[in-house]
């Protein structure tokens, strides 16, 4: 089973974080926000440069943890 979180900014969908079955998450930043004047991170160790963030990055952002390098 996948299960899905849609991160908002400014009531825009900015991207969406995916469970795997492994328990390994990946956020991939909507291309629309990405592409937007004025758009921003979701944190600033997941820039927008990039589309998508591994676990690694995006675990320590939702349990408030410091990501570890």
């Amino acid at each position: 089973m996948t299960r899905e979180l849609i991160a908002l900014l400014d009531g825009r969908e900015a991207g969406r974080v995916v469970r795997e079955n492994s328990g390994n998450l990946t956020f991939t930043y909507n291309e629309q926000w990405r592409n937007s004047a004025g758009a921003y991170p979701l944190s600033l160790s997941m820039p927008i440069t990039l589309a998508e963030h591994r676990n690694a990055k995006i675990a320590p952002f939702l349990w408030g943890s410091p990501a570890r390098q």
